[in-house]
């Protein structure tokens, strides 16, 4: 039997197409794909926040620079070095290599101490320009050791050396944070100190003392000078010290309680305590690649003690616009978080969220990074967290409630949003486990996704129901 259709049978005809592309039916495949461009949408303003804390962080550094450069910037302890000045001859000849005559001139030779004992304390203060908060310290430090001509005599012939011309040379940074200095105790007599020449020094000024042969017998092999020096310095953001003697020891007390010990050495006994730290420090020539003394034509031997150099710095290990910075970095993930939960509610409640109410809930999200920035320059990062979490979770929670369809469920956003904030903030804080936690924190999410989702028929046919009691 033939069979045809007539158009009137063809336009009744209904072709079944899958929930996923029936907007009609409970099916989410283009829900999903909107989500998801959302998500990646709002990488524009967590940029944009990115760049707005980096700029905050120049406004603090030109703050700073400004601060330390009337007050005193880096600050080291580079002295005592004796230098003495010795004769060398050469003579000078013809085009036909026919002595002329004997010319000589004058080549300084560095001796080290052979032991040093140092005793710093240093009291920190803070300094404002504007909003921006610089801490700045006040070193006091006083030496005391001993010079060995043996070294010296052994290595360099004594006819050669211009005793009346050797000076005791102490080197700095910058003299700008000089405040006070004691005359230089050596062998008993005090003698004043003076600006020095820095085109030969381990930084880039210089004291000196001029230590000459009227000052006790200076040229007996066998003798041991004594010195001593005291001095106040004023700086900011690092301190250093150079192992110059044979034996160094160093002692320091302070009243900053975030140390940062850095370079070449590290302290071999430290306490460190809320109302501040000790730090103790013992070094030998064997562990440094100097000898103990050396001419101005092996220049290699300055940059050797500076490359050992140690010490601390005095800023905290993170501070506010780092910590930011870093909490920006799962911004994403914040996110992702009251979209999962709206789009669960879709799923499980079967409400209907509009795309714009998506938009809302990820602007608030980002909101809270422009919260905890502008708040962290007034009060501490943790206040400023709790303020800035609080603000967006009760906006967000409110905010659901109002969504027709949500009501009192709407709530449960109050929760997962603490939650979230929650481990975000103690991710931060545990640095050394910061990737674990993270890791550990995704896949419980996802687990939690993947069982509240596990009665949901995704091809929307109405084979298989969720729970409408999971939420």
């Amino acid at each position: 039997m033939k069979e045809h259709l007539e158009m009137k049978d063809i336009k009744n005809i209904k072709v079944k197409r899958p929930g996923w592309m029936n907007s009609g039916k409970p099916g989410y495949g283009l829900k999903i794909i909107i989500v998801l461009a959302m998500i990646l949408l709002f990488l524009i303003p967590l940029g944009m926040i990115k760049n707005l804390v980096w700029e905050r962080e120049q406004r603090k550094w030109v703050a700073e620079e400004s601060i330390l450069s009337s007050w005193g910037a880096d600050t080291a302890v580079g002295g005592p070095l004796l230098v003495i000045p010795r004769k060398i001859k050469y003579e000078v000849t013809d085009e036909d290599g026919k002595y002329l005559r004997t010319e000589e001139y004058l080549e300084n030779v560095y001796l080290l101490p052979e032991s040093m004992d140092i005793f710093a304390q240093s009291s920190s203060e803070s300094k404002f320009r504007g909003i921006f908060e610089v801490p700045v310290f006040t070193l006091n430090v006083e030496g005391s050791g001993n010079f060995a001509l043996e070294a010296l005599y052994k290595n360099y012939d004594r006819e050669t050396l211009v005793w009346e011309d050797a000076y005791v040379q102490f080197s700095y940074p910058s003299l700008k944070g000089m405040k006070r200095t004691e005359p230089l105790l050596w062998e008993g007599k005090e003698l004043d100190f003076e600006a020095g020449d820095s085109s030969r020094s381990l930084y880039g000024a210089t004291l000196k003392v001029d230590v000459d042969a009227g000052h006790g017998n200076i040229q007996d092999i066998s003798r041991v000078i004594p010195f001593h020096f005291q001095q106040e310095i004023r700086g900011g953001r690092s301190l250093e010290f150079l192992p110059l003697a044979g034996s160094t020891k160093i002692h320091m007390e302070s009243d900053w309680a975030a140390p940062s010990f850095q370079g070449y050495y590290l302290p071999t006994e430290q306490n460190i305590t809320d109302e501040g730290f000790t730090a103790e420090w013992m070094i030998n020539s064997l562990s440094r690649s100097v000898p103990e003394c050396w001419s101005a034509s092996q220049d290699q031997f300055f940059q050797d003690l500076l490359e050992s150099a140690f010490g601390l710095n005095y800023y905290p290990e993170f501070d506010s616009y780092q910590k930011t910075r870093r909490t920006v970095e799962y911004g994403i993930l914040f996110i992702l978080i009251p979209f999962l939960t709206f789009f669960l509610f879709e799923l499980i409640r079967k409400v209907k969220i509009h795309p714009v109410q998506y938009l809302l809930a990820g602007f608030g999200n980002v909101l809270f990074y422009l919260i905890l920035l502008s708040v962290s320059e007034h009060l501490n990062f943790n206040q400023s967290y709790l303020i800035a979490s609080s603000a967006v979770t009760v906006m967000l929670s409110l905010y659901t409630l109002s969504i027709k369809g949500i009501g009192r469920k709407g709530l449960y956003l109050l929760p997962v949003m603490t939650a979230g904030y929650s481990y975000l903030f103690f991710v931060l804080k545990s640095e050394d486990y910061a990737l674990i936690m993270g890791t550990a924190g995704l896949f419980g999410a996802l687990t939690l996704t993947m069982y509240l989702t596990r009665g949901i028929n995704w091809y929307g046919n109405s084979e298989t129901e969720a729970d409408d009691n999971l939420i």
